[in-house]
């Protein structure tokens, strides 16, 4: 990724390396594609606002708007370069109060780049709609008070509007539904170089899908497009606030990012499903139950549902997810236990590269049959996934054991990850 980025004129964040050394590489080079087709398209004046740059007092209007068009290149570059896309010479400039797109491209999936990044920024003014009006209101943003848990709220800063940038936006295979993004994605200027997603990712490699394309498998709305610390405010940001302000009750923010994404443009379109929905954690959880009665959700619960009423004949496949991170918190001791969590998890993944595999597929036999593969007296092959799973999540955090050495004391321990290994002595 890091020879893409040079491709691109890009520089690479130095804290997003590691991770984009993961993702799936630009397939092509500026010489093979230099004769390709120039694919040109305008973005409108607003997109100053849905990307995060400040615009400080000492800086020129000149300055900001090559600092946005810096900044929109850079996650237009990760969005192409995750949705595999053969494309160079990507140029992004100022013009006429709005941004000129131009790259080169033969790639069919190129032609339906302009209309879905436009309509997807259309969507983003939504959210930062929402966002404005959560400011006003104390109920919403930073709030006082006591949570659902009882316990008085810390809903601190920083608190800043982050859409999920630099994502699949014509080649997913699927639309992840989370909670709201760390603070930490929007320093680093990389949606996927957080914990979450880094365990997302290992879960999807371990039932099989290819390190090439597990970023296909990443693209997100938030219920709230709030960047904000990632531990201690769950709280903050309730279902209800949800509903009201991005929901049905507001912008329609959530719904319409939804309805836009579940159809990806360069995915078959021959049958009646559109991509599948995953939901995950009891926030979001929270806010599909209240959104679409019809299709109530909980962890490993599968169903479809037509989310667009203006198109009633496609389906949308869903299945509600345990939140990605939340299995490392658990012990073989906890109610629930990380190895129960983690056989959920490994069957969500299932589910999605199940579901990528055979589009058309009923979710609920799909759900069925991956579930069944991780709780009905498991295979070796599966078994070892299990505690492979189990004793990763729980190794040091800036220690991690690799996916090999755990599969070696996994091998040597009858795929029993509990009692857990002694990691300093890897006994």
């Amino acid at each position: 990724m890091a020879a893409a980025l040079m491709l691109f004129g890009l520089s690479q964040p130095l804290a997003a390396k590691t991770l984009a050394e993961n993702a799936a590489p630009a397939s092509v080079t500026a010489v093979s594609c230099s004769d390709s087709p120039y694919v040109n398209y305008s973005l409108p004046a607003g997109a100053n606002d849905l990307y995060p740059v400040i615009k400080t007092a000492s800086m020129s209007d000149y300055d900001y708007s090559m600092a946005v068009a810096s900044n929109i290149q850079f996650y237009l570059q990760n969005s192409i370069t995750r949705d595999q896309v053969n494309a160079c010479y990507l140029s992004v400039k100022p013009a006429d109060g709005g941004y000129n797109v131009t790259f080169r491209s033969s790639d069919p999936k190129a032609a339906t780049y302009g209309a879905t990044q436009i309509a997807w920024l259309a969507n983003g003014g939504l959210g930062l709609q929402g966002m404005q009006n959560c400011q006003k209101d104390k109920t919403c943003w930073e709030p006082a008070g006591t949570g659902s848990n009882g316990k008085a709220l810390t809903c601190t800063g920083p608190w800043q509007f982050y859409l999920p940038l630099g994502l699949p936006m014509v080649a997913q295979k699927m639309v992840m539904l989370l909670h709201y993004p760390p603070y930490s994605a929007m320093q680093q200027s990389d949606y996927l170089n957080n914990a979450t997603l880094n365990r997302w990712q290992r879960l999807l490699v371990t039932v099989g899908v290819p390190q090439a394309d597990w970023t296909l498998y990443t693209t997100t709305v938030d219920i709230f497009p709030i960047a904000a610390p990632g531990s201690g405010q769950t709280g903050c940001f309730p279902t209800a606030s949800a509903t009201n302000f991005f929901g049905n009750g507001g912008t329609k923010y959530i719904p319409s990012m939804l309805n836009s994404l579940v159809i990806a443009p360069a995915v078959s379109t021959v049958g009646t499903n559109t991509v599948p929905v995953i939901i995950y954690g009891a926030e979001a959880t929270g806010y599909w139950n209240a959104s679409y009665p019809d299709a109530q959700t909980g962890v490993l619960k599968a169903g479809s549902v037509s989310l667009n009423p203006d198109a009633p004949t496609r389906k949308t496949p869903y299945m509600g997810a345990n939140h990605p991170i939340a299995a490392v918190y658990q012990t073989c001791t906890s109610s629930p236990g990380i190895v129960a969590m983690d056989k959920q998890d490994l069957t969500t993944a299932c589910f999605a590269k199940s579901m990528a595999a055979t589009p058309d597929a009923d979710p609920v036999a799909v759900a069925s049959a991956c579930q069944a593969s991780y709780f009905d007296n498991p295979d070796t092959e599966h078994a070892s996934q299990i505690c492979v799973t189990a004793v990763v999540d729980k190794s040091p955090q800036f220690a991690q054991w690799s996916t090999d050495k755990a599969k070696v004391w996994c091998a040597a321990h009858s795929n029993n990850p509990c009692p857990l290994p002694d990691y300093s002595s890897a006994k």
